[in-house]
């Protein structure tokens, strides 16, 4: 009985179990797309690594003193002693730098994720290449390109292409074309490879190498021979096996990946959670719709258990059903978002869809958990209805004194939780706890309590469309509203989540753009600003050319290099020229000056770090850098800014303490006599060799921070649409249920003279109503949760709350309304009048 009841129930509303479903398919789906592009993306790059570095054994290296993208490089030498090694085959030595390929267009090919690589090119068998055309190269001006980077740059055998370099750009001939290693993929990152000679020059190496890489002699384990050549390294350097450098390489991508899924997995849990709410309402009115039916099945001899049973089935078979579904949705998520990627020029390998067991297992699990859970409240007060109810209605149920006292500790407890998460010190697991868990709490508490402000608020809201007459559709639709506060709340609640995450986001970004726009106004000085469109930075050459301009004065580089903190952490320091940096920016140096800079073994740190780390001017800061080691560098400033950076140092300190210096901008001003638009032309035309380099005015550079920002955030946006869209179809679901539970009343009201439209004017202005409801709730939740935010965020100085975007969010909010009484208001202006009246 209990299995044929809830497939009964299940099917006599196929609209319910649709919407119902879509909560828990789009959450189902992020959760398992998330799951199969992760497991997909680090199959293809172990699958490239493992059989790409197969052709040497052991790899000589520089230890990782700052990081494992800076390490040291290994002097000439050192390749002796490493061939003298017993059980060593070969060994040959890699020159490595950045190497910029130049398509026909003039613009750069890569580089704009995925690295682009220069090498020397060497015979033998620890070269991963293989040639696919044409020959390696032999004269000085020749150069081996992979085969993707060949055909974007339309390279080929014979032909030339312009390559940048550390001693800037140069055109070569093209002596071969090759793939890497046995799968043919680079995954997005450009190889070029020269003479040796040309590489040692080109990348400035000085006859040092980035890394020896090593083949055994038969009968010798990998690990064997490199704990014997880790004997007779130098001090600082290191023999792994080329499987341990794989998979360090393997892990150090991960790493970013893990970023991305973990980022997909976030706005899962807020599908599902909006969800949750949707599924909890939905399976609420139904049970207060079968009261009747459920009451005659208790006075057929049903026990509460049963009645427990048939409703948590039917949620099961709804958690089922739209678990399905979500993962196949899910698959075909991780599809379309790895096809995304290359298509924007990831450079992805190409890789059939992994989709393992756990992903699977993990998304259904999700799926069903969370439903059952939902409609666990709604199926136990099922159970509790008594036998009269099949002769008499069920009463409603009121909200009593310490349900709302609970629901304010729950609302407090939550936002203490939130508070505590993101502003205390604490390592990221249990931060992360704190902010979801107290996020979770703070929602639930304010989901409660709007059922106490519930009928005000639509009193309220209705009260403020009263210049439209006070027409009988606008009373009938806020009496609608007001009748059963808690049904008001908890389908409100859905769009609340929605409202209040965007809101907070909204207020962020505003932040954003406030701090960095709004202090970058205010703190630049410069007319023309150039900057590397790669996180590797651009050649150090360029400084020449920009320095040749005439139309700008006052032209300053600016470097980078890693280095170590005390504490173990890890940060960037950049260049500056002391006797010009006032000239193109004003960093707000509150203690000192930069002028000392000039000084050896100095550094100027920003306000924050001088209180975090408690220095002072003339204090020393002990940094590490893989170059140069430890030592004490000595606080001569103490600045506010930190738009470019929380360090400086000279130019001079940082090239001397890099293992390969590279810079990140150029600032300078334009000579007398000549306009800032004419400034930057003529330092575009001077840095045109430079295509990674943009060079913008002041104002374009502006411009180009705030569409920064904004593009960043726009798939925050977008996700968190999801969410919105989610609670208007939970809108649609819970009007078209209240519809069918109203079908007598609204029959009466058609009967005494309510028309066609004046039924769909009810129930649109019902819709508004509770849509505005969950607005304003959403709205005041969300500006807390935006301005904790920004506190949380050193880097954020300036708080801004875009009061106008708000208001859109509350028109947004009635038109969503609209949309979703379209079609239960549509349903209710077609019932018949006559079996409208007789529904019992």
């Amino acid at each position: 009985m209990i299995v044929t009841q809830a497939t009964r129930n299940l099917l006599s509303n196929k609209l319910r179990l649709f919407l119902t479903s879509l909560a828990i398919v789009l959450g189902v789906g992020f959760v398992t797309g998330a799951f199969v592009l992760g497991d997909t993306i680090n199959k293809s790059f172990d699958d490239v690594f493992s059989a790409d570095n197969s052709a040497s054994a052991v790899q000589v290296r520089g230890k990782a003193v700052v990081s494992e993208q800076d390490r040291k490089a290994v002097p000439a030498d050192v390749l002796d002693k490493v061939k003298a090694v017993d059980g060593v085959a070969d060994a040959t030595g890699t020159i490595m730098g950045q190497a910029q390929v130049v398509g026909p267009d003039g613009k750069a090919i890569g580089g704009q994720g995925p690295p682009t690589f220069g090498f020397n090119w060497v015979e033998g068998p620890t070269n991963p290449m293989h040639l696919v055309a044409g020959e390696a190269p032999r004269a000085d001006d020749e150069v081996v390109l992979d085969k993707a980077t060949a055909e974007k740059a339309k390279a080929t055998v014979g032909g030339s292409v312009t390559v940048v370099t550390d001693v800037g750009p140069a055109k070569y001939r093209v002596s071969g074309i090759a793939t890497f290693g046995q799968s043919g993929q680079t995954a997005g990152a450009t190889l070029t490879f020269f003479t040796p000679a040309t590489a040692n020059r080109v990348f400035t190496s000085s006859g040092k190498f980035a890394s020896i890489e090593v083949t055994t002699k038969a009968g010798v384990s990998d690990q064997a021979l490199a704990e014997r050549i880790g004997k007779v390294l130098p001090a600082g350097y290191e023999a792994v096996t080329t499987a341990q450098s794989a998979k360090e390489a393997v892990e150090g991508f991960q790493v970013f990946v893990d970023i991305f899924r973990n980022i997909l997995l976030g706005f899962a849990g807020i599908s599902l959670f909006v969800g949750a709410f949707i599924i909890f309402n939905a399976f609420q009115i139904t049970i207060a719709q079968r009261g009747r039916q459920i009451g005659l099945l208790r006075a057929q001899g049903a026990t509460s258990g049963q009645i427990l049973g048939s409703v948590m089935l039917e949620a099961a078979l709804v958690a089922v059903i739209a678990s399905v579904v979500g993962v196949l949705f899910g698959i075909f998520v991780a599809w379309g978002l790895h096809a995304l990627f290359n298509a924007i020029g990831a450079g992805l390998p190409e890789q059939s869809l992994v989709i393992s067991p756990r992903s699977i297992i993990i998304g259904l699990a999700v799926g069903i958990v969370i439903t059952l859970l939902s409609a666990l409240g709604p199926a136990f007060r099922s159970s509790r209805v008594p036998p009269m109810a099949a002769l008499h209605p069920m009463p409603d149920t009121r909200s009593r004194p310490w349900a709302a006292v609970v629901s304010g500790i729950v609302l407090v407890l939550g936002a203490v939780m939130f508070v505590w998460g993101t502003l205390g010190d604490m390592a990221t697991a249990p931060r992360v706890v704190l902010m979801a868990g107290g996020g979770m709490l703070l929602f639930f508490g304010a989901a409660a309590l709007t059922q106490y402000i519930a009928r005000p608020l639509a009193y309220a809201i209705g009260g403020a469309f009263a210049w439209r007459g006070g027409r009988m559709p606008l009373r009938l639709g806020r009496r609608n509203a007001m009748r059963n506060p808690h049904r008001t709340a908890q389908t409100a609640s859905a769009l609340t989540i929605g409202v209040a995450l965007v809101a907070a986001v909204s207020i962020f970004a505003a932040s954003l753009q406030e701090t960095f726009v709004g202090t970058l106004e205010k703190r630049l000085n410069a007319d023309v600003i150039a900057f590397a469109q790669s996180p590797d930075g651009f050649s150090v050459a360029a400084e020449k050319s920009a320095e040749g301009v005439p139309q700008v004065t006052d032209v300053m580089v600016s470097r980078f290099v890693q280095f170590k903190r005390a504490d173990g952490d890890t940060a960037s320091v950049s260049g500056l020229d002391p006797a010009k940096v006032g000239a193109v920016y004003d960093a707000g140096v509150e203690d000192g000056t930069f002028a000392e800079l000039t000084q050896p073994n100095t550094v100027a740190v920003s306000r924050d770090v001088a209180d975090d780390l408690k220095l002072k001017v003339g204090d020393s800061l002990p940094m590490t850098f893989a170059q140069t080691g430890t030592a004490p560098r000595k606080v001569v400033a103490i600045f506010k800014d930190t738009t470019f950076g929380r360090y400086y140092m000279d130019n001079a300190q940082v090239t001397a303490n890099s293992t390969r210096a590279r810079d990140q901008a150029i600032l300078a001003n334009a000579a007398p006599g000549v306009s800032a638009d004419q400034a930057q032309k003529a330092m575009e035309t001077a840095l045109k060799g430079y295509p990674s380099v943009k060079a913008y005015s002041k104002s374009g550079y502006l411009d180009f921070i705030g569409t920064q920002v904004n593009q960043t955030l726009l798939m925050f946006y977008m996700l968190l649409a999801m969410a919105v869209v989610i609670a208007v179809f939970g809108i649609i679901l819970t009007l078209a249920l209240s519809v069918f539970e109203r079908t007598r009343e609204i029959g009466m009201l058609r009967a005494v003279g309510l028309s066609r439209r004046g039924t769909r004017g009810m129930i649109r202005w019902e819709a508004v109503i509770v849509s505005l409801i969950g607005a304003v709730v959403g709205l005041v939740l969300g500006t807390f949760l935006g301005v904790i935010a920004v506190k949380a965020f050193p880097d954020l100085t300036a708080m801004r709350i875009p009061w106008l975007q708000m208001l859109a969010f509350i028109v947004f909010a009635a038109l969503a309304g609209v949309l979703a009484a379209i079609l239960p208001a549509r349903r209710a202006a077609k019932l018949n009048v006559l079996e409208a009246i007789a529904t019992e």
